[in-house]
Order: structure tokens, then sequence, then C-alpha cells
């Protein structure tokens, strides 16, 4: 059984989009990707801001689709369900 986020943002973020992240895209895209939830986000980005703001820039837009890159080493994708 799931517990319940004590966060309710991130709760926001898993009921509405789907989290991508790609380790190193340039090397090999394929290979690297990793399905994700909001909280476990923060094992790859140990900036805890940089992770607000990028939540509340999907949030706040009204795209399906997000793409970040974070330092040229890491590809986040936010996409909507």
């Amino acid at each position: 059984m799931a517990l319940k986020s004590s966060n309710p943002t991130n709760a926001l973020i898993n009921r509405n989009f789907v989290i991508r992240v790609l380790d190193n895209p340039k090397e090999n895209p394929v290979k690297n990707t990793k399905l994700t939830s909001a909280n476990k986000l923060s094992g790859f980005i140990n900036d805890e801001e940089l992770k607000i703001k990028l939540f509340n820039k999907v949030l706040d837009g009204g795209k399906d689709k997000y793409t970040f890159m974070i330092r040229n080493r890491l590809k986040i994708e936010f996409h909507s369900k």
C-alpha cells in the first residue's frame, strides 16, 4: 500500500506528470533513461531550490512537455499524463 505524501507539491507533480531522467544524455541517450518520482528527484538534483524552481515552472506553465538540462550532464523531462 502506498503512503500518502507529506509534501503536497510532490503529490501534485506525481499525479499530473511522468518524470524521466537521463544521465549523460550526449553519450548514450537511450540506455541511461530512468523514470522517477518527484521525491526521488532529490537524489539527482542536490540543490533543493533548483528542484522547487523546476516544479513551479512546470505547474504554472500550460505545456504538455518540459525539458530541462542541468549542467550539461542531466536531462530532466516532465510529460503530462
